[in-house]
């Protein structure tokens, strides 16, 4: 697209801010703290867009998603272009087939800080009557911590090899010349 074709749409930048739970952004928790997503916006006006979207999680973990578009008509009034998709900062990758008229943005396995504010950014370009959709996955993860019964195995493995250590001999060997 030509830059006389972009500034033909005008400079209008459209904001939007969706915190989960409205009718744009869903989540429904699932088994072992797990949530699954869903996040749209339809009837973009013609302009530059920037949609966030807001949740807050109750443990550490990862979150994944992707986010589609498409046209029957490139730069059709309902046609939509991403420039960027990012999540707490991490940009998505952006595939564009058939010369644009499908765009996916996918990313994976970025890391989710419970208690404060997480940020999904979509960014683009609507030719007037855009629309988007998405959806995203969290997994909850722990740090690992040993048991007490492999503390203890540690904990003696780091005494023999300390014993065997000091315990050792030096074995010194003279040989004389006759």
């Amino acid at each position: 697209m030509s830059i006389a074709a972009a500034a033909a749409l005008g400079s209008t930048a459209e904001a939007a801010t969706f915190p989960v739970g409205t009718p744009n952004f869903t989540a429904t928790p699932g088994a072992g703290g797990t949530f699954a997503g869903a996040f749209k916006n339809q009837g973009i006006a013609a302009g530059v867009f920037s949609d966030t979207f807001t949740f807050t999680l109750p443990s550490n973990g990862l979150g994944s998603g992707t986010v589609t578009t498409s046209v029957t008509d490139l730069f059709s009034v309902s046609d939509l272009d991403f420039t960027s998709v990012l999540i707490n900062g991490f940009a998505a990758n952006i595939t564009r087939t058939e010369g644009g008229a499908f765009e996916v943005a996918f990313v994976n396995n970025v890391p989710i800080v419970s208690g404060q504010l997480n940020r999904l950014v979509v960014n683009g370009l609507s030719r007037g009557n855009g629309a988007y959709g998405g959806q995203a996955t969290f997994t909850p993860v722990t740090a690992a911590v040993p048991e007490a019964a492999t503390w203890a195995m540690m904990v003696m493995g780091f005494g023999v090899v300390g014993f065997a250590m000091r315990r050792r001999k030096t074995v010194v060997r003279f040989s004389q010349a006759i």
